[in-house]
């Protein structure tokens, strides 16, 4: 298995959930929670449990990213955040066309505010990672 760099894991899973925190917390609340059919009241009752998990699926994601540029060899800034759109184009964004095909609303807004916030999170991700050796 290759080396990671557990510095730059760490700053690139951070920043990947700060993204996720400004697409879901901040810029895209009210949308989200109308495609979502959430509440405020529910989205304030949600157990921190799922924060914890949300975090762990995020170090997932990045540390597979990682290993993607890592076997690549995508070692500068461009190789590595055209990497990553790849990857999200080929992997992500087909993972998200489940839910929204599969669940009964097809909700396009839902899937686009889901799928924007992984390629979002991915390429920053790979741009930091790339910075660490």
């Amino acid at each position: 298995m290759p080396k990671l760099n557990l510095a730059g894991i760490a700053v690139a899973s951070l920043a990947f959930y700060l993204i996720g925190y400004l697409w879901y917390g901040v810029i895209f609340t009210d949308a989200w929670m109308a495609a979502e059919g959430v509440t405020p009241s529910e989205a304030q009752e949600q157990s921190p449990v799922y924060m914890i998990g949300g975090l762990l699926i995020t170090i997932l994601q990045v540390i597979g990213l990682s290993l993607v540029l890592k076997w690549k060899g995508a070692t500068g800034m461009g190789a590595a955040v055209t990497t990553a759109a790849i990857v999200w184009a080929l992997f992500a964004l087909p993972f998200c066309m489940y839910a929204y095909l599969y669940l009964p609303r097809h909700d396009s807004t839902l899937l686009m505010i889901d799928a924007s916030h992984l390629l979002a999170g991915w390429v920053v991700a790979a741009a930091i990672l790339s910075r660490f050796k």
